[in-house]
């Protein structure tokens, strides 16, 4: 089966911005990996994993590119990457480049990745958003760190990639008062009530952290827990009652 992976009509009009966010077809894992998992904290045998990457570049046409990861921790921490910078996983949840052939990666089971980029000024970057980073302001810190090297607000285009939607995203009750008190405005509108159980709506809310940090927002409308034929999902397998997940990759580079 062949790589295959979904594409923003925004960010691919943009020159010189490669990305794509990858299904889980076309890899060599098996079982409940089947067959591109990324992830390399998973059980998956970690040759298999080194090949799912590479094939996930090659997909792009990024054979040539360095390729950079996080030891993701939900969290707001954004690294700026450069020539000297070493492709170490470090613990945080953002990365962001102005420079050529620096492929930035982040992985994804459920939560949301989002790529980015400046229309005008070659600045580009990838976040992994749960509910802890996007309450926290992964948003902002990304779009603080892209300024910071050249970007502007008005020109940053952020899309939301595969992750998992508000009628598969039950939470519990407490959530809410974490999600009020975190956030800092209202959230009303992103929870659902049904049969007392309430459900949160991840890629609008983030979509709202997009509005607020005055960048464009999209969202591609992929849930990852309905999709099981090509997305990856951690709370559809944990209901499945299995213990371990694959994780899909997303990259966004410039060339």
């Amino acid at each position: 089966m062949e790589v295959k992976y979904k594409q923003s009509s925004e960010l691919t009009a943009i020159p010189r911005v490669k990305h794509g966010f990858f299904t889980k077809s076309g890899g060599v894992s098996s079982g409940i990996y089947d067959s591109l998992n990324c992830g390399p904290a998973s059980a998956d045998p970690l040759d298999n994993v080194i090949e799912n990457r590479w094939r996930a570049i090659a997909a792009l046409g990024l054979q040539e590119s360095q390729l950079f990861g996080l030891n993701q921790i939900h969290s707001t921490k954004v690294y700026t990457i450069d020539k000297k910078s070493s492709d170490d996983y470090h613990p945080g949840d953002g990365l962001v480049t102005r420079e050529k052939g620096m492929a930035l990666s982040v992985l994804g089971a459920d939560c949301a990745p989002v790529l980015f980029a400046d229309k005008s000024a070659g600045v580009i970057g990838a976040a992994h958003s749960g509910w802890k980073g996007s309450v926290s302001g992964i948003i902002e810190s990304m779009v603080e760190s892209m300024c910071a090297i050249g970007a502007n607000r008005e020109n940053i285009h952020a899309c939301i990639g595969p992750t998992i939607h508000q009628k598969s995203y039950e939470v519990r009750d407490d959530f809410l008062l974490q999600l009020q008190s975190l956030s800092g405005f209202a959230t009303e509108q992103f929870i659902k009530e049904e049969q007392d159980k309430f459900y949160f709506d991840l890629p609008s809310y983030l979509l709202e952290q997009c509005k607020r940090s005055q960048i464009q927002g999209e969202n591609l409308g992929l849930d990852t827990y309905e999709l099981e034929d090509e997305f990856f999902s951690f709370r559809r397998n944990t209901h499945q009652g299995l213990k371990e997940y694959g994780r899909q990759i997303s990259l966004i580079c410039l060339t």
